[in-house]
């Protein structure tokens, strides 16, 4: 595949896009209008959610009725809310929100006219928590890690699911996570992956031909550009991190690791499908022997030593010497912090 520009895009029809925002961020300035001014025209309503279409125009007018903001249309040309009607409040704390978006991240990887219609339900339904926790800092909770959420965390996440959706090129500044300056980026986004309370965004840098991955909350003044572009139908997140234990998809090199759980650790070990993971077989002495095929070593490592000692890495031998060299950093580590004793 050729390495690729904004010229790529040149031709593609793009839609519009007011102020490079998220469709959640559309959702809400239509409901604030309709709250502050209780009417609407269409033309207005098209250009605040950046549609084009009557079959999208009623669907929204759906949901809007769904959630407490029916709109009928009256002589002077606009649509207009009734009276009594306003967004019902029910106090959704931020964890609500956290896992409306996991759920659309999730929707976001069926594609199709199904996730699309998701979608926009969903939209609506984060509109309204939005409205109901304006800053939205997630609250931990006991099911899942949360991401350390604030305002802009949202509006991030909101642009980059909506760039995803609507196949527009996405800017932001992006500070890596190992260090480094902070660099403005322009890339085609692909997917939102969710892992453990972070989102990553999977998508091509202009100029590059191999997409990366990039973690959300290191990224800064996200916007969505108004050129679109042609998603290449040959790539796809799952096969990306086919040998990812999570989120590193490595340097291209597949290794098969084997790790033996003890017995006292192996039903934990046994009740679920690990990524990567291409065998599992019971050994007579009650542990589980699990084999993976990655890419990168350093997730698996860091999995075993989870594990607080039943579990080993048996091979192969580079795997075992990096278990073996994190287990000693581990160590030191942990002398260094414990106080000598009078």
């Amino acid at each position: 595949m050729a390495p690729l520009t904004a010229k790529t895009a040149a031709g593609s029809k793009a839609k519009p896009n007011p102020d490079k925002r998220g469709r959640v961020e559309r959702m809400l300035e239509v409901i604030r209008v309709l709250e502050r001014e209780r009417k609407i025209t269409k033309k207005r309503f098209y250009e605040l959610l950046g549609i084009t279409s009557q079959s999208s125009f009623k669907r929204y007018r759906a949901e809007l009725a769904n959630a407490g903001l029916p709109i009928h249309y009256e002589d002077d040309k606009h649509y207009h809310v009734p009276p009594e009607a306003s967004i019902a409040r029910y106090g959704i704390d931020a964890r609500t929100r956290a896992q409306l978006a996991q759920v659309r991240a999730a929707v976001g990887a069926l594609g199709g006219a199904t996730a699309e219609a998701l979608d926009e339900v969903l939209t609506v339904l984060e509109a309204r928590v939005a409205l109901d926790d304006p800053e939205a800092v997630a609250v931990v909770t006991s099911r899942h890690p949360q991401p350390r959420a604030t305002k802009a965390f949202w509006d991030n996440l909101d642009r980059a699911l909506t760039a995803v959706r609507e196949h527009r090129w996405l800017s932001f500044d992006y500070t890596p996570t190992a260090g480094g300056p902070t660099e403005r980026r322009t890339l085609q986004p692909y997917a939102v992956h969710a892992h453990d309370g972070r989102y990553y965004l999977w998508g091509i840098l202009e100029g590059e031909a191999t997409p990366k991955l990039f973690t959300l909350d290191r990224m800064a003044d996200v916007a969505i550009e108004d050129d679109a572009f042609e998603p290449d139908p040959g790539l796809a997140l799952d096969d990306a991190l086919l040998h990812s234990f999570g989120v590193m998809i490595g340097d291209g090199k597949v290794r098969r690791v084997v790790v033996r759980v003890a017995p006292e650790a192996a039903a934990f070990a046994r009740c679920r499908r690990w990524p990567a993971e291409v065998d599992a077989s019971d050994e007579t002495d009650g542990s589980l022997l699990l084999t993976f095929e990655v890419s990168a070593l350093n997730e698996i490592v860091a999995w075993v030593l989870s594990f607080g000692g039943t579990a080993t890495i048996e091979s192969p031998a580079e795997a075992r010497e990096a278990l073996h060299a994190a287990a000693e950093r581990v160590l030191a580590a942990q002398k260094a912090a414990t106080p000598a004793r009078s």
